[in-house]
């Protein structure tokens, strides 16, 4: 399903200006933090967070008409801009509360919360979280639901399609490791010269190897190859996640239509149309 999906993405240019355009972003935010200009760094980052949704409400909307206009992208991404933004606000929040919820009577049973425990969790909260709101933004983008409808619709669909979902998100990591780990290793053998002095390293100090020692040991030539490889790295993945998300869920939607609205009347009667 996947490299189908990226196969078609071939014919919307659109998603790949998207994925670009986001790459080329968090290039400069890694250039920052490598730099160590912390301040403007962690700025970026959040402009980053407010981008995406936008990018992908326009890439969604693009992928479900079949239509690669940028006209066509501008006015999906605004469209459908919050219906991608709210849900996710409101993830973080539900998860934040659970687990401030979770760690208050592990304190009080006087477990000590270490950074070992709060990760796991982290973890124990986020993974269920994450895996049943995995289609929420395509589902505001292709059936132009609003913030809870989203994330119930959701849900439904993961519930009903447990397994395929569950394939495709084990593939899609699977493949971003795969490729992640054949960048890693162009890049470590382009840059072997550079970071042959860190093999001689004492390990107290490689402890305390920081990003912008990183900078100063491959110089200025070494920062542009690693912008370049990464930026490489970030739209592909872009690409590849919107492209097989789009694809699956016309494949699990088609399978589970959405429930008929309806109205309550007046004296609390439902009625569905």
């Amino acid at each position: 399903m996947l490299f189908e999906a990226l196969r078609d993405s071939i014919r919307y240019p659109a998603v790949w200006i998207a994925a670009a355009g986001y790459g080329a972003l968090d290039v400069v935010q890694l250039v920052l933090s490598l730099q160590g200009e912390t301040f403007f760094s962690v700025r970026l980052m959040i402009v980053e967070y407010l981008l995406l949704p936008f990018l992908l409400a326009g890439a969604y909307g693009v992928l479900r008409e079949q239509d690669s206009s940028i006209g066509l992208f501008g006015t999906e991404a605004v469209r459908n801009y919050f219906r991608v933004l709210l849900p996710g606000l409101v993830l973080a929040f539900v998860s934040v509360v659970v687990l401030f919820l979770l760690l208050i009577p592990l304190s009080i049973l006087g477990l000590g919360l270490t950074a070992d425990l709060v990760a796991g969790a982290t973890l124990a909260i986020m993974i269920p979280v994450l895996f049943f709101s995995f289609l929420y933004d395509t589902a505001a983008c292709f059936e132009g639901l609003g913030v809870f409808a989203s994330l119930r619709r959701s849900f439904t669909l993961v519930l009903a399609h447990i397994w395929e979902v569950g394939v495709f998100i084990l593939t899609i990591l699977a493949v971003l490791l795969g490729l992640a780990f054949v960048f890693l290793v162009g890049w470590t053998t382009l840059l072997f010269e550079q970071l042959s002095p860190l093999a001689s390293l004492p390990a107290n100090e490689l402890a305390g190897f920081g990003p912008s020692q990183l900078a100063a040991m491959i110089g200025t030539t070494g920062l542009a190859l690693s912008a370049l490889l990464y930026g490489l790295f970030v739209v592909l993945s872009f690409v590849l996640v919107t492209a097989g998300k789009a694809r699956l869920f016309r494949s699990v939607a088609d399978a589970t239509p959405p429930e008929p609205e309806g109205v309550y009347d007046e004296k609390g009667r439902y009625y569905r149309y």
